[in-house]
């Protein structure tokens, strides 16, 4: 055993160049295959992270809110006053909660507060701003927040006055200095201090409106009441009992959603349901009738599960993708290996010779190739390990599956070879080309039921094994199809060359029909390779065009406007600005039942200017399906309405015909559906109605809370949209397909699909052109001892290189109608099955896009890196002198 070992490092050192060449690819698609699972895992928690990010800060941590007081204690307890019965009540909510849950909940928070009422100062010449305070008992403000000036609240008798404290914000905004007093409806409220937030615990400002800064309400006047949270002593509450109808209890849990990542984040929102399931039962000082508990709420959930979706839509195509590199890849290193297995010819048979048996030869030359095997393996999966690192243990599953290849394949080829008589290009082939006949068919028919049963299925469910064998199987159906009509085609060329003087014309199809085996393996890494970058081709395609599709869909026009509220005349300063050709209003939303028979639904009613809707919309592809009958005037027949696909889907209404629908208890008629994204809202169950006929629905206009604006030719969307923002004031905002496409564009999970499709598709081809030229190399000796027999009768050099373009340019050229093939099955098999409505920011599968120019330059691409390939052999092989093709072929025959 101790003399293997050098015998077979001194093996792995005669054919340096094929043994470097296989420990670098080895090397590389080791890495890539230990790398990936955790450049994925990392995509996916970037993904989850953003759509978390993308709440508002009281949307993600779970919260509550009941009416009325917590029971408290006969004695107050530091830091948390007599609420102790109620905080232990929450803790204990938290504690139950399972793991990875329980270790993201902070500590439960929970304050009372009195409706905001508003406050006089009766004692000063001065005007104070119109405002309302509310007052607000707090355990947890003394953690988050420092004293600036004054001193913190005492309790006090709150018929004598109740002391508060104020941030500076909304102390500033009041004119309210410290030691002032301001009536507060029968009581005075007495400023005693000034507390500044103190950057710990900061979101907890969020869930005490008017803490940090006063919210402004806006009256049907138009005038400007500051609301704002003043701070009692933490038992103040607990005096004010007369008030309890007027107290509304609100608890919190603070949730690291930083810790949030792609591994845990399905679990974590099943959890996170389950907690907003069952309300926390605290007790309450009037259980007569406050009694509902706090029911938690938390839209992390949503958010999480739409991160998940993207991550998952993410996982699946580049795991589709990922099967042409492997195939391409295991073809390469069987061919590497194979050209090694020909150079160990002549020792295997002198080794035999001497009496070596088949076992011991096996274990010489398997021994090598899992030497070369193994190292390359090692530096792929340590240098993954190091950078990105492993995202578990099985990940090196793969550099073992690379490492196996030429352990297998050396031996098994050397011993061929060895035992091998004769020309192998002649002579009686029928026995195999019946096992490869039986093969051929057996793969075409796995290919056939493989498309079948995805055919048949219904819905995106994700790549599944099925899923992930199909583009391989495509792949190799293609390039079995190629490879069958390849010897007709050159018969053809053969039989012309035959008329033809040229020596070339005749002996290039003729040789190439008889080596079929030189060139099935690139024939089979174009299919498979191009039908992959085609594939990407139309992913990206079929995205980005979903992407801008359900952007357009989403806006509804040029330009929206959304705003709280936008009076008659906003409308009118907007649809006055330059720029601006039409526009129209979403002037009314509210939810009601929606009822067939005995089944009722919630559903939304918008109510949406037909006319001025169809006006805005005239021309897009996307335009909402408004017929004129939507105007007509409600009748004895209902109330002319159009209606969503997903609320006639949750009425198990298979049509609007003959539909008996009431909204609100009135009936309407329906008049149009349409499908169920639309500017409006989220919601996927409505009906829009005119505004002339809004009213007998018992809809009231109350003004718009949307703008859709269509523009001018030349209007600049993003500059006529911040004009009509500066016209509204207020809250306004503004959104366009461009700026909704590029939030949905820029999400990591795309980016990281981008790039793995660019990556397989560069990767297949450099594999590519590494096949052709292991192929030719495989060639050599047959081929050296045709051209010199050929240069020995006075055949001229360049004769060489024209020979070598007829052994695989027939055969790759041939590829590529049937690769192009390959990667469109791919595409309408593959695409609809991966559900990419997290990627498109839409409702719906986005229709299949094909990428049109783009698919022409990837095949031409590929063209290109097939004929540099052949070039480059080409020149090898024509500058070899007649002597050295002899002594090769001398030293291949030994």
């Amino acid at each position: 055993m101790t003399g293997r070992i050098p015998l077979l490092m001194r093996g792995a050192s005669t054919t340096p160049a094929l043994s470097l060449f296989l420990v670098v690819v080895i090397a590389v698609l080791s890495y890539l295959g230990a790398a990936a699972p955790a450049v994925l895992a990392d995509g996916r928690t970037a993904t989850v992270q953003r759509a978390v990010d993308s709440l508002p800060d009281l949307a993600r941590w779970p919260s509550a809110t009941t009416p009325g007081l917590p029971a408290f204690a006969a004695s107050s307890e530091p830091g948390i006053g007599v609420w102790g019965r109620t905080m232990t009540v929450l803790e204990a909510k938290r504690e139950e909660q399972p793991e990875p849950l329980r270790s993201l909940l902070g500590e439960p928070r929970v304050t009372m507060t009195v409706d905001p009422l508003p406050t006089t100062d009766e004692g000063s010449d001065s005007v104070v701003p119109r405002n309302k305070v509310g007052l607000v008992s707090d355990p947890g403000l003394a953690d988050r927040a420092d004293l600036v000036e004054g001193r913190l609240p005492e309790l006090t008798d709150p018929a004598r006055g109740i002391e508060i404290v104020l941030t500076q914000a909304t102390a500033e905004q009041l004119d309210w200095k410290t030691g002032t007093v301001r009536r507060w409806e029968d009581t005075t409220l007495m400023l005693s201090g000034i507390v500044a937030p103190s950057g710990r615990d900061d979101g907890d400002w969020a869930f005490i409106s008017g803490s940090v800064e006063p919210l402004v309400e806006v009256d049907a006047d138009g005038n400007r009441t500051l609301v704002v949270a003043g701070f009692m002593h933490v038992d103040e509450a607990a005096a004010l009992t007369d008030r309890v109808r007027e107290i509304k209890t609100v608890a919190w849990m603070p949730f690291d959603t930083d810790a949030v990542d792609g591994a845990s984040a399905a679990t974590l929102a099943a959890q996170l349901r389950l907690l907003t399931a069952s309300p926390a039962e605290i007790p309450m000082h009037d259980m007569t009738f406050y009694n509902r508990g706090l029911a938690f709420s938390s839209s992390l959930p949503q958010a999480i599960d739409t991160g998940t979706l993207r991550a998952d839509a993410m996982t699946d195509v580049v795991a589709v993708a990922a099967g042409g590199p492997v195939a391409a890849a295991l073809v390469v290193l069987a061919l590497v290996s194979r050209l090694i297995a020909v150079r160990r010819t002549a020792s295997t048979r002198v080794l035999r010779a001497r009496g070596a048996s088949t076992a011991r030869l096996v274990a010489l030359l398997g021994g090598e190739g899992a030497t070369l095997g193994l190292l390359g393996a090692l530096l792929g999966a340590g240098t993954a390990a190091a950078v990105p690192g492993w995202a578990a243990v099985w990940v090196l599953l793969v550099p073992a599956v690379l490492a196996f290849v030429p352990a297998v394949v050396l031996p098994s080829g050397a011993l061929t070879d060895a035992e091998r008589r004769g020309r192998s290009d002649l002579g009686d082939r029928s026995r195999a080309g019946a096992g490869r006949a039986a093969l051929e068919l057996l793969i075409l028919v796995v290919t056939g039921v493989f498309v079948a049963l995805v055919v048949t299925r219904s819905g995106a469910g994700g790549a599944d094994p099925l899923l992930l064998a199909l583009p391989v199987l495509l792949g190799a159906s293609g390039g079995i199809l190629a490879l069958r009509l390849l010897p007709v085609l050159l018969r053809v060329a053969e039989d012309r060359g035959r008329r033809r003087p040229s020596l070339t014309a005749l002996l290039g199809p003729a040789r190439a029909r008889r080596e079929p085996v030189v060139r099935i393996a690139p024939v089979l890494a174009a299919v498979v390779g191009l039908g992959v970058a085609v594939f990407s081709v139309a992913f990206v395609a079929t995205v980005s065009a979903g992407v801008d599709r359900s952007a357009t869909i989403s806006v509804g026009a040029d330009v929206r406007v959304d705003a709280g509220y936008i009076d008659g005349a906003g409308a009118q300063r907007v649809a006055a600005l330059d720029g601006v050709a039409a526009t129209a209003s979403l002037s009314g939303d509210s939810t009601v039942d929606a009822s067939v028979g005995a089944q009722t639904v919630r559903a939304h009613v918008y109510t949406v200017g037909r006319d001025e809707m169809v006006s805005v919309q005239q021309g897009s592809a996307t335009a909402l399906p408004l017929p004129a009958a939507l105007t007509e005037e409600a009748a004895g027949n209902g109330v002319p309405v159009v209606v969503s696909d997903g609320l006639l889907a949750r009425l198990g209404a298979a049509d609007q015909d003959d539909l008996d629908l009431e909204i609100a208890g009135r009936p309407v008629r329906v008049v149009g559906t349409a499908p169920s994204q639309v500017p409006f809202g989220t919601a996927e169950q409505w009906v829009i109605v005119d505004p002339a006929n809004a009213a007998a629905l018992g809809e009231r206009g109350t003004g718009a809370s949307q703008l859709y604006l269509a523009l001018t030719p030349d209007a600049d969307p993003d500059a006529v949209g911040a004009d009509a923002v500066a016209a509204l004031g207020g809250d306004a905002a503004f959104e366009t397909p461009a700026l909704v496409a590029a939030g949905h564009a820029d999400d990591p999970v795309f980016g990281i699909v981008q790039g793995t499709l660019l990556a397989a598709s560069v990767l297949v081809a450099l594999l590519l052109a590494a096949a052709v030229v292991a192929t030719l190399v495989l060639g050599a000796p047959s081929r050296a001892r045709m051209l010199a027999i050929l240069r020995t009768l006075g055949h001229p050099q360049r004769a060489a290189g024209r020979l070598v373009t007829w052994e695989v340019a027939p055969a790759l050229l041939l590829a590529l109608p049937f690769g192009v093939g390959a990667g469109v099955a791919m595409t309408w098999l593959v695409i609809p099955q991966l559900d990419l409505r997290g990627f498109v920011g839409g409702s719906g599968q986005p229709p299949i896009e094909l990428g049109g120019a783009w698919s022409l330059l990837v095949v031409a691409g590929f063209a290109l890196s097939a004929v540099g390939a052949i070039a480059a052999a080409t020149a090898l092989a024509s500058r070899a002198g007649a002597a050295e093709m002899i002594r090769a072929d001398d030293e291949a025959g030994q």
